[in-house]
């Protein structure tokens, strides 16, 4: 049975656990170095992260702001992006709210909250702290064994019941 919603996309997809373990491996290598870079780091820091960062990009990765309909195409593009992200917060804590790990890639729901230090993706509280929920897709490319950029589908600004005490 075919979900008209997925055309010509499997909803079904064989995976063992050798695929699932390099999928969560590629993903965790990815941001464990990305998170190295929420803190003050030099520039051979930078290049040496980035390169772990990308190293599990494809090629032709394309990172993506969907609400702002912003793409970064290749693993220049991606580094662009992250040039215009990463300094763009200061002090940032991310909290993982849900992972979905499967033979598609990776779906991660974060929850962030950081210091607005310019503009990004519509964000202009520039000098405040801001608390959001990001909603990230990792697309798995099975025959390279990368993924193929990211695309984040959404970021809101979380209400004051949502982010807790604190």
């Amino acid at each position: 049975m075919q979900d008209p919603r997925f055309q010509g996309q499997p909803l079904t997809w064989e995976v063992t656990s050798e695929q699932y373990d390099t999928i969560r491996h590629a993903w965790l290598t990815h941001v464990a170095a990305e998170e190295r870079l929420f803190v003050p780091y030099t520039d051979p820091e930078w290049n040496q992260q980035m390169a772990v960062m990308l190293g599990v990009f494809t090629e032709d990765c394309t990172m993506e702001l969907v609400s702002s309909q912003e793409r970064w195409q290749s693993k220049t593009g991606a580094e662009a992006f992250y040039r215009s992200f990463i300094p763009s917060f200061e002090g940032m804590q991310w909290v993982p709210q849900a992972l979905v790990i499967g033979p598609q890639g990776v779906l991660d729901v974060v929850n962030m909250t950081g210091l607005l230090r310019r503009p990004f993706a519509g964000l202009t509280e520039v000098g405040e702290q801001v608390h959001l929920q990001w909603v990230i897709y990792f697309p798995w490319v099975p025959d390279e064994g990368k993924f193929r950029g990211e695309i984040i589908y959404s970021i809101r600004a979380l209400s004051a019941a949502e982010r807790g005490p604190g």
